[in-house]
């Protein structure tokens, strides 16, 4: 069941009289490593959205311990990055749909706008996720590659020590990348940046995967990325991905995330 409680990163929430929510922001790098990496980082972002989102929820009532959400849209533009990480940031819902709907904003020490974040969700209950979860677990385990997936080098991806391959190399004119997230890779301890239940691929591992894709695609590692993605369905790990490349412009990329013959996922990149 999640702890939605116990909230690392946002705190402080005040609910204002125009019904948002104004947070503090850690800067706690030996807690949360992955506030080591840029504050543009795909890593960091996501994070940033999940947290921020579910420490506001909670502030206003509208998430339970007995239930679990799902996003099923993320959009973010990015801002200043020269002024480090957010300490401060507002959420602000929108009440016209059924669906959690949310906007975020984050501030740096200077009050310069880092990221905004657009997000929506489906929130539910279910008692026994982990039954719910099985029957595609039991699938994915069957398609599982037999330890013969082969990883890009990290230098052509320019990572650093935390960051962790996820990815495999791309083959000129070639329109698809393949990717393989693990237990092992995907999560703590073996990756110490990204973080999440355990249970599936989430929406940090997609952006990523799609970041470092993109530095294949391009040849080049210096690209800060705006975008948006969709996401349909869970995609498990231990099991081979494929992002399809379904449009390739001078300053956006978009892919079509799939695993197992099924599309789970859209992502656009823009620059």
């Amino acid at each position: 069941m999640p702890d939605y409680t116990n909230n690392p990163y946002a705190t402080g929430q005040v609910i204002t009289d125009d019904g948002s929510v104004a947070f503090d922001c850690s800067l706690d790098t030996q807690r949360l490593p992955w506030l080591t990496l840029p504050p543009h980082h795909p890593v960091v972002i996501q994070t940033q959205a999940f947290w921020t989102a579910v420490g506001a929820s909670v502030a206003l009532s509208g998430l339970e311990a007995t239930q679990w959400s799902a996003l099923t849209w993320i959009d973010w533009d990015l801002g200043d990055q020269s002024g480090g990480h957010a300490v401060r940031g507002v959420y602000t819902r929108d009440e016209s749909s059924d669906n959690p709907s949310y906007d975020v904003v984050l501030f740096n020490a200077a009050g310069a706008v880092i990221v905004t974040i657009r997000g929506r969700g489906v929130v539910f209950r279910n008692r026994n996720f982990e039954k719910w979860r099985e029957g595609s677990k039991e699938e994915a385990r069957k398609a599982a590659p037999q330890n013969d997936f082969v990883y890009a080098e990290r230098q052509a991806l320019g990572l650093t020590r935390h960051e962790r391959v996820l990815v495999a190399p791309f083959a000129t004119g070639s329109d698809y990348v393949e990717a393989l997230v693990t237990p092992q890779n995907g999560f703590p301890p073996g990756n110490p940046v990204i973080g999440g239940s355990g249970d599936h691929v989430n929406s940090t591992h997609f952006h990523e995967i799609a970041r470092q894709a993109l530095f294949l695609i391009k040849g080049r590692t210096d690209i800060d990325t705006s975008g948006e993605m969709t996401l349909r369905r869970y995609v498990e790990l231990g099991t081979p991905l494929r992002l399809n490349i379904h449009e390739d412009a001078e300053r956006a990329i978009t892919f079509e995330l799939e695993q197992m013959d099924r599309t789970c996922a859209e992502i656009t990149l823009r620059w």
